[in-house]
């Protein structure tokens, strides 16, 4: 993505001794445009070329390649390589054209977005110029409060680190392989430097081998962490370093060993090449197992086309190599520092989803910027003495426009602490005001408060409802994606409790831990929270679709087994609430344990445990839906037009499976009365009246945000429905 495409071309028979540093390989450039190509293609037009994440691949062999030969060449002459002045080489190659679209990127969410996504996008900034942004992406994709989060337009980044943390350990590899070989050959001892006398094919030959077998044991190592990775869990396998260095090994290997076949061979070996990285292109998609295994296809497709070359009119390397693809081959850096910011950038500006004519808006936007910051900042700055003069100027470019990135990071979060408190100032007088009518009390047909959306500025500011999601009370209560460990947390009467309860489920059973913790606190009860993210407590297989790798799966199946386990020791829990999001999963029986409807009887199954001893069973039914709306954001963009961010009734609610299980659950016990060993009777809690009148189901009510994303409740909201939630529980549980 970011290399020349300056290479020897080596003889039919052997590779060159000593690498060619004017050997042009035109094709190089074109395969540079279709990489570039197919993630453009991709990010625009997701649905119509489902696969074109791979051309990310397609880079990484290409950097592989090519560095390795820069650097090899070095060896071959100097027995060494120069690591400080590589890696300046490095930053004053990417890192200006990447600190320009940084800042345009900062300027463009501060003038264009909503408050809302301020604080996330300036950390991921803050990432990209340190090129930690696959890290940050990969703690993410564990983080089941980050799943939800709009992208920012820093978010592509993440492959530009990947490749920086290549440049930074790649020539150490090469040093590293040359010290193994020369103790080797020397009993131990090293053979002390060189003395600059021509250095023999014989020599030249040992450091190429020294070299290739180092990285095929890397390129070995990362494919089987790949394959291990993605099976367990396909979303941090994707971002993480060690399963794409073998993508660049592979590469290298090909830069290293290689030979060049005959016309006929190449010819071949170039079709099926770009024969294979289309294919893949097209082929595969966002649920596609990636990279695993299946990324050798698009891998050694590069690699078949790299070892082909150009050739004549009949090659693919030819079509490669003509002026148009090498155009956007050269500025191809820039169209994919580009391309992504305006595609996130675009929707604030226009209010509206990205359309037909904005996309290609979008695609000419991107060439022309590209071109631009091509020729007028990658090019002066690599090669005039601003930057090129001493290495010591580029890194202190580097460091000058990191630490800027982190202070702006730094700068924004103050900011949006100082708007906070001063809308926390206007809230709490409105709070006051509004206090006969905060909240679900504003929805109540029995009071007359008007409008239900209440009026004057959110008693709790958008930025802090938008943050809940990193509360003490969710973040200590519920377990993370990765993790099968039990996590169990307290809430209710700090004193001796004249009840105990458990809450279980996913995060749609998190999001009511405000609620119980009330019902708690007033009603003198200790609530046992057993709660993990993406995992209702059912005794069937739980699929989400888009998911790939069984971590999560398993995770799920083994939280779940230990918090039934631990519910069966605590005979003192007398009443278990459950939720879970309806309608977000597909479900499977579990291996050895055959269900007749899976969704249903899963819940049935696990209920029987948790009634063991006589416990009730309390449904919290499923929550609206905002239609994939994150409503904070929304509630910013239009904060006089409550509609814009509300969905209608009839749209919102969706089939319950597990309250579904609750009613069947409910027959049983009827038919079988009071016999011994019935399961108990079961209730079901309904707020859907508190969220929802006869058409509407709001985003905001009584001056409060219902929801504090696209899917769960706010704390405030949350708390303030206990009474309503009070009021549907049995008698016995109702008393003090």
């Amino acid at each position: 993505m970011s290399s020349s495409g300056v290479l020897t071309t080596a003889s039919p028979s052997r590779p060159p001794a000593v690498p060619d540093a004017d050997g042009f390989r035109p094709e190089i450039q074109g395969l540079r445009a279709l990489a570039v190509g197919l993630v453009v293609i991709f990010h625009l037009w997701p649905r119509r070329l489902g696969g074109g994440y791979i051309g990310v691949d397609v880079f990484f062999v290409i950097s592989g390649y090519l560095i390795t030969a820069h650097l090899f060449r070095e060896v071959a002459t100097t027995g060494t390589v120069r690591v400080i002045r590589f890696w300046a080489r490095r930053i004053r190659r990417l890192l200006p054209a990447a600190f320009l679209v940084l800042a345009a990127s900062a300027l463009g969410t501060l003038l264009l977005a909503p408050q809302t996504l301020w604080a996330a996008t300036v950390r991921q900034l803050a990432a990209s110029a340190l090129y930690l942004q696959n890290w940050v992406l990969q703690a993410d994709a564990v983080d089941y409060m980050a799943l939800d989060a709009d992208p920012s337009p820093a978010q592509h980044y993440w492959s530009l680190s990947v490749e920086e943390q290549f440049y930074a350990v790649w020539p150490l590899l090469v040093i590293l392989a040359l010290w193994m070989a020369r103790r080797r050959s020397s009993g131990g001892g090293g053979d002390g430097e060189d003395r600059g006398e021509p250095v023999s094919p014989a020599e030249i030959g040992r450091r190429r081998t020294a070299i290739a077998a180092t990285l095929a044991l890397v390129a070995l190592a990362s494919f089987t962490a790949s394959v291990v990775m993605t099976a367990r869990d396909a979303p941090v396998a994707y971002f993480s370093t060690f399963t794409r260095a073998w993508e660049f090994a592979a590469g290298a290997l090909v830069a290293l060993l290689v030979l060049r076949p005959g016309a006929r061979l190449r010819t071949a070996l170039g079709w099926l090449g770009l024969g294979a990285v289309v294919a893949a292109g097209v082929v595969y998609t966002e649920r596609s197992p990636f990279p695993g295994w299946i990324a050798v296809v698009p891998v050694l497709g590069t690699v078949a086309l790299i070892v082909a070359g150009a050739g004549g009119p009949f090659t693919a390397g030819w079509w490669l190599a003509r002026r148009p693809a090498r155009f956007i081959g050269d500025i191809s850096y820039s169209v994919y520092l580009w391309h992504w910011p305006l595609i996130v950038l675009a929707p604030h500006l226009t209010g509206r989803t990205l359309r037909w004519p904005d996309k290609l808006v979008v695609l000419a936007l991107t060439v022309v910027l590209a071109w631009l910051s091509k020729t007028l900042v990658e090019d002066p700055l690599r090669t005039r003495p601003l930057l090129a003069a001493a290495p010591r100027r580029a890194f202190a470019f580097a460091l000058a426009g990191m630490l800027a990135f982190v202070a702006l990071a730094a700068g924004v979060n103050a900011l949006l602490d100082r708007r906070q408190a001063a809308a926390q100032r206007a809230a709490d007088l409105n709070a006051a005001r509004m206090a006969a009518c905060l909240g679900p009390l504003s929805i109540d047909p029995t009071l007359t408060c008007d409008p239900v959306e209440g009026t004057g500025p959110l008693v709790v500011p958008v930025a802090e409802v938008a943050d809940q999601g990193h509360s003490s009370i969710l973040v200590s209560c519920q377990q993370s994606l990765a993790s099968e460990a039990l996590k169990t947390c307290v809430l209710g009467t700090g004193g001796t409790p004249r009840r105990t309860v458990a809450l279980l489920g996913d995060s749609h059973a998190a999001q009511w831990t405000p609620l119980l913790d009330e019902l708690g606190k007033q009603l003198g009860w200790r609530v046992i929270v057993h709660v993990k993210g993406s995992c209702p407590m059912s005794l069937a297989r739980r699929v989400l679709p888009g998911e790939t790798g069984d971590a999560r799966q398993l995770a799920c199946e083994r939280f779940t087994a230990a918090a039934l386990a631990d519910l069966a020791g605590r005979p003192e829990i007398t009443d278990v609430f459950l939720a879970a999001k309806p309608g977000a999963y597909e479900w499977d029986s579990m291996p050895g344990r055959p269900l007749r409807d899976p969704a249903v009887d899963g819940f049935g199954e696990a209920w029987r445990q948790l009634s063991d001893g006589g416990r009730r069973l309390h449904l919290i039914a499923g929550t609206p839906r905002t239609i994939g709306r994150n409503v904070p954001t929304c509630l910013l963009r239009n904060p006089n037009d409550v509609t814009a961010c509300s969905v209608r009734r009839a749209e919102a609610l969706s089939t319950d499976d597990q309250q579904q299980a609750a009613q069947a659950l409910l027959r049983r016990a009827q038919g079988n009365g009071t016999a011994d060993g019935s399961p108990p009777p079961a209730s079901v809690i309904d707020l859907t009246d508190q969220l929802c009148d006869r058409t509407w189901c709001y985003a905001r009510i009584g001056s409060l945000a219902v929801y504090r994303d696209a899917n769960h409740v706010s704390i405030d909201y949350a708390r303030l429905l206990a009474p309503y939630a009070l009021a549907q529980l049995p008698a016995a549980l109702r008393s003090p």
